[in-house]
């Protein structure tokens, strides 16, 4: 199976500068990981229009869906469009069709100034998502940095791109990562197709170790869960959690 892979890139000097709290990676590669998708790269990029069209550019060459958080809003710092505009080497128009329907919701015009928030390609579209929309400019989406506006777009986006969830297994084992590691690695070794985690826990009562086993098929983590009780040891594995996957 071929998952489709995301790169991201988050945008703003607030965010760079713990002015603002970023708040919206956690929901975008939740929901994209529930929907098969691999978030293979995440950027997180100042208020600079140069920097973040060589990032959108350079992106749209090598995955196959990217999402932009922050800076589509009406005032100085807010570059993303522009940027975006670059990295598909077209102009800024105003987009009089966005512009009236934001019009008769604000009850009569906007100001110079606020319509500035409308200058976009013109090649971008606009798709209903839910209450609200969600613009695009190919694979390209870019969204407001607001979190309640990011959670209401982003499964939309994941389910145009998802594919069958991949098959999660999740080993608790009550025994120091620092004392398997040969163990871990000869997993590692035998399951090539499977990407194999393993991270150390400090804070609970019943387990010392986690490893993770994702893959397309559940049978290959099943077989790679087998081998991991028994290279670490039957005594030591304390549950295994499963999700997604087919057989």
């Amino acid at each position: 199976m071929s998952r489709k892979r995301a790169g991201l890139v988050i945008i703003g000097d607030e965010v760079l500068s713990a002015r603002v709290p970023e708040a919206n990676l956690s929901a975008v590669l939740e929901t994209f990981a529930k929907a098969g998708i691999e978030s293979a790269e995440v950027a997180v990029l100042a208020d600079d229009r140069a920097r973040i069209a060589a990032v959108v550019r350079d992106f749209i060459a090598r995955f196959d869906v990217v999402v932009t958080t922050g800076g589509v809003g009406p005032t100085h710092d807010d570059l993303t469009w522009a940027a975006v505009a670059d990295a598909h080497g077209v102009e800024l128009v105003l987009r009089t069709d966005l512009l009236a329907m934001m019009e008769q919701r604000n009850g009569g015009p906007l100001s110079v100034e606020q319509q500035r928030m409308f200058m976009l390609p013109a090649e971008a579209s606009l798709e209903k998502v839910g209450g609200g929309y969600v613009i695009r400019m190919g694979d390209v989406w870019v969204l407001p940095g607001v979190p309640s506006m990011v959670a209401a777009r982003i499964p939309y986006i994941a389910s145009l791109y998802g594919s069958e969830p991949v098959c999660l297994a999740t080993l608790k084992f009550d025994v120091d990562e620092w004392d398997v590691i040969g163990a871990i690695d000869a997993i590692v070794a035998a399951h090539p197709q499977v990407d194999v985690g393993s991270y150390p826990i400090f804070d609970s009562q019943d387990h010392r170790l986690k490893l993770t086993f994702v893959a397309d098929s559940r049978a290959l983590v099943a077989t790679a869960v087998e081998d991991a009780i028994t290279r670490v040891g039957q005594s030591h594995w304390v549950d295994t959690t499963w999700s997604g996957g087919s057989q």
